[in-house]
Parts: structure tokens; sequence; C-alpha cells
């Protein structure tokens, strides 16, 4: 039986870009966005700007103390916002989502800079009458201050990982405090922190990046690698391939800059030093990376399940220029158009060995004969090759 539907597209979608989008006016300037996964909501952090006449005066004594436990006091800034997984016995899995913010105020260059850890926990609350998105409220589990700008946070192992001053410390949530686990000293300003098991990657402002390690039976943080080379890093994140990991980083060039740790490398220098193996001239700032694992197709071939593609991850990257792109581990040439520039003179060839994707699609518009001649000059065959960037778009048709 066959029938026929006639279906409208919403009205509230604009449809003339490359996916759908809606715009929401806010009325004042986002800073962070975090979607709390236990009840599907999301929480945006916002500012708006107002004159002011007043000059901060300090003398020395007096704390601030916020007056309600949901506003900032005057002054204060949000740094950074992550909702972070912690240890919770009230769960079967042993752990749950928490929001946490890292403030730092603001007074001016003759006043030390000091911060905030905030926690809440969003919970479920009887509704009012007739507005049922009322059902969620913010439940504010800790707020400390801290004796540095807060940075960066992160989770790692149901622990709390912040970035304070030069320092990154390991925190353990207990009832409704903080108990410090461990901590290390870094360099100049770590902004953001990534996390996988024990592992933690840190992004200088300056001083690149920085591989550390937390080890739970001894309860030390130590440092196992990192970048001598400078680096003026905008975002940092991981390359995941079957067990194959390496590291991503962005820097105010607009390069992208690929490191793996290698201690039996000589160039390591017993592992202490994390090796470029690949770099890139974007083009554009890259301030925000996520990871999200390879789309899995309906029916699986042999040669897809030989790829183990469910264990290879897709990093995705956000650009200041308001674009949307992604880097994918591919066993193709490692040819590339562009090549890393610096504003410093390096005494280091570049790595390349990361593709151009809009340069490789263009492939598939070409002549039939340019497709053959180029095939036989990388000693490859036409159907391998569209094969190979039909495999790249199954795995990433997540949207």
């Amino acid at each position: 039986m066959e029938s026929l539907r006639i279906c409208l597209l919403p009205t509230i979608l604009s449809y003339d870009a490359p996916w759908p989008v809606r715009k929401v006016p806010l009325r004042c300037t986002p800073h962070f966005i975090v979607h709390h996964l236990e009840t599907k909501t999301y929480c945006v952090v916002t500012s708006s700007s107002e004159p002011t006449l007043k000059i901060w005066k300090f003398n020395g004594d007096d704390k601030m103390i916020p007056n309600t436990d949901y506003y900032l006091e005057a002054w204060e800034h949000i740094t950074c916002f992550k909702n972070v997984i912690l240890a919770y016995e009230g769960d079967r899995s042993g752990l749950r989502g928490y929001l946490a913010l890292g403030t730092t105020y603001c007074f001016g260059e003759d006043i030390t800079c000091r911060g905030r850890i905030l926690i809440f926990d969003v919970i479920d609350v009887v509704p009012e009458p007739g507005q049922p998105l009322t059902k969620n409220r913010l439940k504010m589990l800790y707020e400390g201050e801290q004796k540095g700008p807060v940075t960066a946070l992160a989770h790692c192992m149901g622990l709390l990982v912040s970035a304070i001053g030069q320092k990154v410390y390991i925190w353990q949530l207990k009832n409704t405090d903080l108990v410090g686990i461990a901590f290390i000293d870094t360099q100049i300003y770590v902004h953001q922190l990534t996390c996988i098991k024990s592992l933690i990657l840190a992004a200088d402002v300056c001083k690149s990046v920085l591989l550390l390690r937390f080890q739970e039976e001894n309860r030390t943080l130590s440092l196992v690698s990192r970048d001598l080379k400078p680096l003026q890093v905008y975002g940092v994140q991981y390359l995941v391939d079957n067990s194959t990991l390496a590291f991503i980083a962005s820097d105010a060039d607009r390069n992208l800059v690929v490191f793996t740790y290698n201690p039996e490398s000589h160039e390591s220098a017993g592992g202490t030093r994390l090796i470029r193996k690949g770099d890139f001239h974007l083009g554009s700032h890259v301030n925000c990376f996520f990871r999200i694992r390879c789309r899995l197709g309906d029916v699986s071939s042999d040669r897809r399940a030989g790829q183990n593609i469910e264990r290879r991850h897709i990093t995705m990257m956000a650009t200041l220029d308001g674009s949307i792109g992604y880097v994918l581990p591919v066993s193709l040439n490692p040819k590339a158009c562009r090549t890393f520039q610096s504003r410093y003179r390096l005494n280091t060839n570049p790595s390349r060995a990361v593709l151009d994707a809009e340069l490789i699609w263009s492939y598939l518009h070409l002549p039939a004969p340019e497709k053959v001649e180029i095939a036989k000059k990388i000693g490859a065959k036409v159907d391998d090759i569209i094969e190979d960037l039909m495999e790249i778009d199954r795995m990433t048709a997540h949207f």
C-alpha cells in the first residue's frame, strides 16, 4: 500500500546554510554554554555592559561575600564553565554531572587577582502552574574563594581538576566541600584543560602544551611531557584513532599542530618532549575543540569492521570566524597545500601530514581522465580514492 504525505518544514529554522539554523535573541553577550546530560538542559553564561564611575578600593581585610547563591558580585567575571563528572554515591555508576564555574575578580593591576570555584547541581522540582519549564532549579553545592584566578576546569577519574594561578590542582568533592588531593606547578597561564582517563592535557597561552598524569594509587600529579617550542595556544584536544592517541593544538597564527608522545624516539629526549607530527595553516583562529565518536552505519561491511570505526573519534573545531570543521585520522597520502606559518624563526622543518579536505573533495568533480592521472601519480586506484572519501563522509555524517 502506498501513501502520499504532504509536510511543511518548521518556519523557525533557516535553510539557506549547510545546516538548518535557528537564531535565539538573548539581548546580551553569551560567553559559555554547557549541556547538562541528566536533565537535557542547557546553561548559558551571559553578561551585559553598564557604565560605571567607581573604582574598587581594597583595604586588605574585607572579603567579598555574595548576597545570593546565583548572581556574581561586581568586578567578578566567569573565566571557565564546564559540565564535570564527579564521584557521587547516590548513583549506580558512582558518578554524576555537575556544573562547575571558575571566576576571577578584576579589581585592577595594583590588587592581587583572586577567584572562586562554584559547583551547582541541576535538580527537579514541582513546576509552577502553567509553566512546565520551571521544573528545573540550580542548587549550589560549593562556593569557595581561591588564592588566584580560576582559569580552567575539567574532571579526571571522578575528581575536579582546576588551573588556579600558576598551579594545577585536583580536588575531591565530599558532601559540600572540596578536599585537595594533589597539585603541580605550571608555567604562565593555563587556560584550557582536557582529560582522558588519567591523562590531563593543558594549554598554556605562551608556553605551548603540557601533558600531565594523575596516579590514583598514590595521589600524585606529575608532568609526563611537554612541547618546548614557543606556541601561543588557543585550544587543545585529543586525536583518537583506535589504540593511537595524539594531541592537536591551535595557535595565534591560525595554525593547527599535531603532537605525539613517544618516549622511544630519540627526538623526545626520553619522553620529556612532545613530538610534532603534523602541522597545517588553517587561516582561522580555533578557540574550541570537542570529540565525538565516528558514526556507525546500519550495515557494516567487512572492510569497515576491520577499521574499528567505533574506536575512532572525530575532533570537531569551532573558529572565531563563525565556521565549524573537523579533523579525522585517515590513512591517505600525507601531502598538503598549506604549510605551517609562524611569527617566530623556527629551526625545524614543517611536519605537514595534515590534509586539506576542501582540496581533496574537489577530486570527485574532476573529469575521468584527470582522476586516472592523479591516481596513477600517487600509486592508487580511482575506486579506492573515491571509496576512502565516501568512508570519511559516512563516518562524519552526524548532522
